[in-house]
């Protein structure tokens, strides 16, 4: 048996259901890592942990190149059906296809990787995870198919006290300091990552519109930066974005001049996320501000 295979038991509840998508059944694997869960989904009716080990063992080739390229072996555990669904952080998805091969090498050739006779299995990983990654080496970079996610540019991340609330009217303006000095560091995330002091891609942004992935050994968290009472001035992007770009392996365009910018209490003791007002960018001395155009009620 599989070395993946040998230690599998069935999980007591899977915070996973089906894919909406999906016309056959799945069989539903994940593994916990320091950065999140990674999950993995392989096609084909799974009744009890020996199907299992043997879903498991049919994408064993997948394993080992996921193994090399995370630099450590996942130790995946068997999601039971039957068990009741819960929300899960945001992954980036990708489909891994039986018919893809290396450019370099012929289909069933050396290089090749072999996905299971049911069809293309489905892996998630959590962003941290994979913005602490090198890009996918080949053969495994071109049979890994991603799929592109609505992305939202943090240009700015304040805290504001009641008086500055209150204040704010159409008009007026939110001025963002951080964009006064260089470097001016901003994140770039997938839409439905959670808001966090410093969460998703460090950036360099030399405008709003132009943003540099910064270096892993770049990339920290603001320093004494509480997640209490953060707001977040945010750029809406035309355009969903591939996992290169929001992993940070190549760079971004974030998007247009006239993209409309917004201001968001982030989520936390306060209550879930909230919008507070939109409106245009603006220069403002060495730097930008957002222009408040709409307020919330």
């Amino acid at each position: 048996m599989s070395q993946h295979a040998e230690h599998l038991k069935p999980m007591a509840h899977a915070p996973l259901g089906a894919p909406a998508t999906a016309a056959a059944p799945w069989a539903a694997f994940e593994a916990p890592t320091a950065e999140g869960t990674v999950r993995l989904w392989v096609p084909g009716s799974v009744r009890h942990a020996a199907d299992a080990a043997v879903a498991l063992q049919s994408c064993a080739p997948l394993l080992d190149a996921l193994d090399a390229w995370f630099g450590f072996a996942p130790a995946w555990r068997w999601c039971a059906p039957g068990t009741p669904s819960s929300g899960v952080p945001a992954h980036a998805r990708a489909t891994w296809h039986r018919e893809a091969s290396t450019p370099a090498a012929p289909a069933g050739g050396a290089g090749r990787i072999d996905a299971p006779a049911g069809g293309a299995c489905r892996v998630e990983l959590p962003w941290p995870l994979l913005r602490q990654l090198d890009a996918p080496p080949l053969p495994l970079a071109a049979q890994l198919h991603w799929s592109a996610a609505p992305a939202t540019l943090v240009l700015a991340q304040l805290q504001l006290d009641e008086v500055e609330l209150e204040s704010m009217e159409p008009g007026g303006a939110v001025l963002l300091p951080c964009s006064m000095s260089a470097p001016w560091h901003g994140w770039l995330r997938a839409a439905d990552e959670g808001a966090a002091a410093g969460s998703g891609l460090p950036v360099l942004l030399a405008s709003p519109w132009q943003a540099q992935p910064l270096a892993p050994s770049e990339r920290a968290a603001p320093a004494g930066r509480s997640d209490a009472g953060l707001y977040e001035v945010r750029l809406s992007l035309p355009r969903p974005f591939d996992a290169a770009q929001l992993a940070g392996w190549v760079s971004a365009d974030p998007g247009e001049p006239e993209a409309r910018a917004s201001l968001w209490r982030c989520a936390g003791d306060g209550g879930s996320a909230r919008y507070l007002a939109s409106g245009a960018l603006m220069p403002w001395g060495d730097g930008w501000a957002l222009h408040l155009e709409t307020l919330a009620d």
